[in-house]
Order: structure tokens, then C-alpha cells, then sequence
């Protein structure tokens, strides 16, 4: 019996000198895998916040642009509802001691260089030139009314009163008017001095249609901002002009007796908080001969799209397109078949299409384009 019992001691230690180690290395890998399954977790876990974290940046990053952007525009619409509302500070127009007018004075100067292939000498070619430059003058006059005034002056060309013009904005409607001699408020370019275009010259189908520099003529126009119910944003021009056109148009003819009316409406979407869009129609009557009617009609259309980098910087595309329709005095002729009929006694019924200016620009920064 001792013999007995003495076996089956030594049976249970060997069993657990045997059965102790595996379960022992059982249960550190039974650890193991756990701990890098939470690891794999925290690692998850880890990545997703560092995601967010980088999406929050992003946002803050485009909010900053936007509310940039925003204080600009406010900044800017303030500036312009001041102007309207009272144009006149607490302390009246600019005067001087003696009291006599001193107006607001600014100058612009527009210096290009030209290299031309040409054979014949032209103003301006193979050098650097003053090709204008604008002085302007400009002064309230009452609460309610303002005076501008721009002459410009040349190497090449002789001094010339380019603009001058009474702006009102006491009208009913909150309408305001503008009376003297200007440039129209037809399409983009139409409606700028050269130094303010995005390109060198004018566009060819304004140069060839209006006039090398476009129009400026003496008439009255009167405009209006729609307050209407939805986010885009109206404004309507109508307006009368002297007949004809300027240097070198063709649209019109030489008379200055016909008038010419046009009429212009802007309208304006903010896509998003950067970009905006602006889209334009145009509608012109005028006269090519001495009769009194309307037999020139002008149609155009323009758009730009805007998109603010940010504070200082912008992206911008632009472009417009005219469509001319134009008929002389009708005459009756005979049809050929025992009638008559109507014809262009100068067989000149003609219209054309073109881009008036495509480009993209960005504000100029320090004299450096960005």
C-alpha cells in the first residue's frame, strides 16, 4: 500500500509539471492577441481623431477666407450706402479758406510700351509712351449731388475732356441719375476707362463698333438697385445719349440729332461664401441716317465669374458679346413680278457676334500681380 501510493504521488507531480507550463503559455498568448487587439482599436481610434482634427483645420482654415471676404464686402457696401445716404460730411462741401471750391483731385496715368513690325511709322510704336493720362476732379455739391469730372491728356494726342457729369440720388424710388457728358453703362468694358480694363486696349469688337476708347456722350441716365425677394441682386439702367459714336465706331451714324437709348440689367448671385457670379443684358436703338427712326439695334449680353482668395486676392473671368442689327432707309423697289417690295437702298443689313473680352486678373498687390 505505501508502494501504491507512492506512484500515484509521483503520477500527480509529473501530470503537473506537464499540464502547468501549457497552461501558462496559453494564457500569455490569450493575452498577447488581446492586447493588440486593443491596441488595433486605440490605433483606429487615433487615426479617426487625427482625421477630424485635420477636417476641423481645413474648415477653420475656409471660414477664416470667408469671413475675410465678408468683412471686405461689408466694409465696402458701407462705404457705398454711406456715399448714397450722405455724401456730404457734417462739415459740407471741400472749401477753402477764402472760399473759394477745392475739389477732390486724383490722377491716373496709363504707360505702355509698343513694338510694332509695321513699316509705316505710327504714334506710339517702338517706345514707351504716356498714353494718357487722367486727371480727376470731383466735389459734393449739395447733400443730395455730386460733380465729376475727368480730362485727359497725351503725348501723342491733344487734351480732351473725356467725362463730366452731375450724380443725384434724392430721386424717388431711390433712384439715382446721372446728367452731362459720360460713359455709358452698356456691357463691362463699355462702361470703363482704358486704365481700368484687364487688357492693354480695348477689345477689337468694342473699338470697332463704339470707337477706339469706346463712347462718351452727353445725355442722362438713371439706375436702380431692385430689392426683391431672393438672393440675386437686381440693378436696371435706362438711359439717353447724343447720336453717333466715338473715334472710329461704326455702329451708329454721324448724327447727333438721333438720339441713342440703352438700357443695361446687372444681376448677381454669390454662389458660395468666395465666388460670385454676374450675369448682364444690354439693349441699344439708334439711328444711322437722318430719318427719326430707330433702325440700329444693339443686343448684348456679358458674365463674370469671381472667386475671392482671400482678402486681398481674386480670380476673375470675364467675358461679353454684342450682336448688331442694322437696316438703312427702305425703299421701294421693283420685285420682279409686277409688285414692289422693300430693300435696303444701300444693301447694308448686316449683324455681328463677338467675345468682347475673355481674361483672368487678380487684385494687384504692391504693384505685383498675385
Amino acid at each position: 500500500m505505501k508502494n501504491f501510493g507512492l506512484w500515484i504521488f509521483c503520477f500527480m507531480l509529473m501530470e503537473g509539471m506537464i499540464l502547468g507550463p501549457a497552461d501558462a503559455s496559453a494564457s500569455v498568448e490569450s493575452e498577447l492577441e488581446t492586447m493588440k487587439a486593443q491596441l488595433q482599436t486605440m490605433q483606429e481610434r487615433f487615426d479617426a481623431l487625427e482625421k477630424k482634427v485635420s477636417e476641423q483645420q481645413s474648415q477653420i482654415t475656409q471660414d477664416t477666407v470667408a469671413k475675410e471676404a465678408y468683412e471686405k464686402r461689408i466694409s465696402d457696401l458701407e462705404a457705398q450706402l454711406a456715399r448714397r445716404e450722405n455724401p456730404v460730411t457734417s462739415q459740407g462741401p471741400a472749401r477753402s479758406v477764402n472760399g473759394r471750391w477745392t475739389p477732390e483731385i486724383g490722377a491716373v496715368a496709363d504707360i505702355v510700351y509698343k513694338q510694332d513690325s509695321a513699316k509705316v511709322d505710327e504714334e506710339g510704336a517702338d517706345r514707351v509712351s504716356l498714353r494718357e493720362l487722367e486727371l480727376v476732379l470731383g466735389s459734393n455739391i449739395d447733400p443730395y449731388s455730386r460733380l465729376d469730372a475727368t480730362i485727359s491728356f497725351s503725348d501723342t494726342e491733344d487734351p480732351a475732356l473725356e467725362e463730366v457729369y452731375i450724380t443725384n440720388f434724392a430721386l424717388p424710388w431711390n433712384i439715382t441719375t446721372r446728367l452731362g457728358k459720360f460713359k455709358p453703362k452698356v456691357g463691362k468694358a463699355l462702361a470703363m476707362h482704358r486704365d481700368s480694363l484687364d487688357t492693354i486696349d480695348e477689345p477689337l469688337v468694342i473699338a470697332k463698333y463704339f470707337g477706339t476708347e469706346g463712347m462718351n456722350k452727353s445725355g442722362a441716365d438713371f439706375s436702380k438697385t431692385l430689392n426683391l425677394p431672393w438672393p440675386v441682386t437686381h440693378q436696371a439702367v435706362l438711359g439717353i445719349l447724343e447720336g453717333g459714336n466715338g473715334e472710329g465706331g461704326t455702329a451708329f451714324g454721324e448724327t447727333r440729332r438721333r438720339p441713342t437709348l440703352y438700357g443695361h440689367l446687372k444681376n448677381y448671385l454669390d454662389l458660395t461664401d468666395t465666388t460670385g457670379i454676374e450675369l448682364g443684358l444690354t439693349q441699344m436703338l439708334g439711328s444711322r441716317d437722318e430719318d427719326a427712326s430707330f433702325e440700329v439695334h444693339v443686343s448684348g449680353m456679358d458674365a463674370t465669374l469671381t472667386h475671392q482668395l482671400n482678402a486681398n486676392q481674386n480670380v476673375k473671368w470675364q467675358t461679353e458679346a454684342f450682336h448688331l442689327d442694322r437696316k438703312e432707309s427702305l425703299v421701294e423697289v421693283d420685285d420682279g413680278l409686277g409688285g414692289t417690295t422693300l430693300a435696303d437702298a444701300d444693301d447694308d443689313f448686316w449683324g455681328g457676334l463677338q467675345p468682347a473680352g475673355s481674361s483672368f486678373s487678380s487684385t494687384m498687390v504692391n504693384g505685383i500681380p498675385l
